[in-house]
């Protein structure tokens, strides 16, 4: 009688093992189908400033599983102190850009045509809007930008850090 006992034990553990197995495997998947399915936000990791051709290209990156597209670009410039072009807002540029999942994409922004180029403290503040493809919602992203310090400065400083 002992035999069959150590069956049953057996068979039942081996049973709940496959079972909690099968029932893992299966949550994982609607788990990972249902974060895939969740639109996120993008996120800016990098700005870049080209003087010649006088635009900002931003690195987004879109951290969800769906598509985004940016339809609408605007931006606010203002003015540092060594700036000689008044402020501005140029709003409401219709773009198409698509920032596939878990991928940095190049998104440029072309400054006002006719002004001056970008000097060390000035800033501009853009604003991104994009859509999902699960709703008609619009959404917006904004991102300050400033012009950083020059690179005498910057030579400057790492030299009186270096000396004793």
């Amino acid at each position: 009688m002992k035999k069959p006992a150590w069956i049953v034990v057996l068979l039942t553990a081996i049973g709940l093992l496959l079972g909690w197995s099968i029932g893992a495997f299966f949550t994982n998947v609607t788990v990972a189908k249902v974060v895939a399915s969740i639109p996120a936000s993008p996120i800016v990791t990098g700005v870049s400033y080209n003087r010649d051709k006088h635009q900002l290209t931003y690195s987004m990156l879109n951290p969800g599983g769906m598509p985004l597209t940016i339809i609408q670009e605007s931006f606010v410039f203002t003015p540092g102190s060594k700036s000689k072009e008044k402020g501005y807002v140029v709003s409401n540029i219709p773009v198409k850009v698509t920032l596939p999942p878990g991928v940095v994409t190049k998104v440029i922004l072309k400054l006002k045509p006719g002004t001056e180029k970008l000097e060390i403290g000035d800033g501009v503040l853009a604003t991104f809007t994009y859509v999902t493809p699960l709703s008609n919602d619009l959404y917006t992203v904004i991102h300050p930008f400033k012009m950083g310090i020059s690179g005498k400065a910057t030579a400057q400083s790492a030299k009186k850090g270096g000396e004793k």
